[in-house]
């Protein structure tokens, strides 16, 4: 189990009770200060370790920090045609087990990758960690980010409305992205991954989001239907996304399964604590640490900088 420390505990102290008091964007915020005031080199550092990565390269505006996403096409990365065909069999190696949906977490929503298909198929760790995408994230995050979690995600027709399916916002930080590609080709009632880009992500939405009070009318009150985003497309077509800014759901797969490849970066500080790392989930996310890439033997150049 992970050691916790004084601050830590604090953390989760403020994270439990802020919450509760209906105060997440101003908790968030308070664990934020409190670390970068308990580790100010790490923040420097952060800060310094950026500026070669995205100093020069094409890729530092990828993902527009005003709109907070940037779609993509299959044929805007190279990696992308591989990613379809290695998710197509990770799926493939596990299918037998999705029809227990009864024992995963999210029963609408959850992950069959392991660290022996990491092992078996590099190519989600090297697209995740490719120049292109490091380049993009830290840009758009502004210091060093970390790689925190992936999976393939399997998305079962259902009818369910609850937890993720629910209009929210990401509360493991102010600022994070993720990615999302689609593996299989995902068009109307599959699923989609449905966001409203940052400028009509509105305070209360982030707020009522991280409290997860928000239905579909009230965001449609106030944000027309027809603005939000739906990851729609064709296998190997994706999405960048600030979860933490981006008011989104998905998942409600009522015509045809979805399946997903989708990575994580935060931003550091981050509001994540080490509980997250100890109760792992069956169908949780997969976390990328170094004991991973050291147990799978991935040592690209540069890679660790992302992970701890």
């Amino acid at each position: 189990m992970t050691d916790i420390s004084f601050g830590q505990r604090l953390d989760r102290r403020l994270l439990k009770q802020g919450f509760r008091a209906g105060w997440p964007l101003l908790t968030l915020n308070l664990i934020t200060a409190r670390r970068m005031a308990a580790a100010p080199s790490a923040q420097f550092a952060a800060h310094r370790l950026a500026r070669p990565i995205v100093t020069g390269s094409e890729w530092a505006s990828y993902i527009p920090k005003q709109e907070g996403y940037r779609a993509f096409s299959p044929d805007s990365f190279p990696q992308l045609s591989k990613i379809v065909s290695s998710g197509q069999s990770v799926f493939a190696r596990h299918e037998a087990q999705v029809t227990g949906l009864k024992n995963f977490n999210k029963p609408y929503f959850f992950n069959v990758m392991t660290a022996d298909d990491l092992r078996k198929y590099p190519i989600f760790l090297d697209f995740a960690l490719s120049g292109a995408v490091t380049e993009a994230v830290t840009g758009y995050v502004g210091r060093l980010p970390r790689l925190h979690s992936m999976g393939i995600f399997y998305s079962p027709v259902n009818g369910t409305l609850g937890g993720s399916q629910i209009f929210h916002v990401d509360g493991d930080g102010l600022t994070q992205v993720k990615c999302f590609v689609n593996i299989w080709e995902v068009g109307t009632g599959g699923g989609g991954f449905t966001f409203f880009p940052k400028p009509l992500t509105s305070r209360s939405f982030r707020r009522d989001g991280l409290l997860k009070t928000l239905t579909d009318a009230d965001v449609y009150r106030t944000v027309p239907e027809e603005r939000q985003i739906v990851a729609k497309g064709p296998p190997g077509s994706g999405v960048f996304v600030d979860t933490s800014r981006c008011l989104h759901q998905g998942s409600r797969a009522t015509e045809r399964p979805r399946l997903v490849f989708q990575f994580q970066y935060v931003s550091r500080p981050d509001a994540l604590l080490p509980r997250y790392l100890d109760r792992a989930t069956h169908g949780g996310h997969l976390h990328v640490t170094r004991g991973l890439l050291e147990d799978i033997k991935f040592d690209k150049p540069n890679t660790l900088m992302f992970i701890d």
